[in-house]
Formats: C-alpha cells, sequence, structure tokens
C-alpha cells in the first residue's frame, strides 16, 4: 500500500542543480539540509523533517538523465496563499492561478529553472 511520496529527484548539470536549489528554497519555499555524503554532487530540499526533492548531478558519460521524460509537475500542500501571492509578486516571479472547480482549494503553478511545472495547493484562501 502507498502512503505517500517519499521524494522527487531531479538530476541535472551542477550550474541548474544550484539555481533548482535556490528556487525550490527561495521561491517555493522548502529548506536545504542534511545529504549523506554521495560521489555526485547535489542537494536534499526539506518540507519540515522530511527531504521532500533530491537534487544530483548525472553519472559520468550518463546522457539518460538529462532527456526530455513524461515528468509534468510536482505538486505540494501549502499554506498562506495571501503570503505566497505577495512574495511571488516582489520577486517578479511568474504564475498562473486556478481555482478548482466545486472546491474551496485554489493553485498557482510555476516553473522551475529546468522548466519542470510546480504545483502549490491551498486548502484556503487566507
Amino acid at each position: 500500500m502507498i502512503l505517500s511520496i517519499n521524494h522527487i529527484q531531479l538530476v541535472a548539470e551542477k550550474d541548474l542543480a544550484i539555481k533548482l536549489r535556490d528556487f525550490y528554497c527561495g521561491v517555493v519555499g522548502l529548506q536545504e539540509g542534511f545529504r549523506p555524503n554521495f560521489e555526485r554532487f547535489g542537494f536534499w530540499l526539506y518540507i519540515g523533517e522530511k527531504d521532500a526533492v533530491h537534487l544530483i548531478t548525472p553519472k559520468e558519460g550518463d546522457s539518460r538523465s538529462l532527456q526530455k521524460s513524461s515528468y509534468d509537475h510536482v505538486a505540494f500542500k501549502a499554506s498562506d496563499y495571501a503570503g505566497v501571492l505577495k512574495k511571488l509578486k516582489l520577486l517578479d516571479f511568474p504564475f498562473e492561478e486556478k481555482l478548482i472547480p466545486g472546491m474551496i482549494a485554489h493553485q498557482i503553478f510555476l516553473k522551475d529553472p529546468a522548466g519542470n511545472r510546480v504545483e502549490l495547493n491551498f486548502e484556503e484562501l487566507k
């Protein structure tokens, strides 16, 4: 039985991995935290005490990790809708908002530096 998402892993060259870390921490609100001393360069980004996004560089000579895939987006449950909107506007960061028909829930969509879609889900609009 599946209980929840354990983590999302994104593979990118070092410069892009750093930009992705900055986006997921500075814009989305994750926090960089402990990561074991693996051979490849990377970061683990946390939601509270849980590692949620792993960023790593590709293995030497592995071109498969940099090819396009069917990955569509990662979704995070979020809070402080007004605060997030204010932050995105202050950063002049492009986003799209969507109401979920028949529900109070609201979504904000962003794109990270690699072009991956990021969805923030808010259950309240306060």
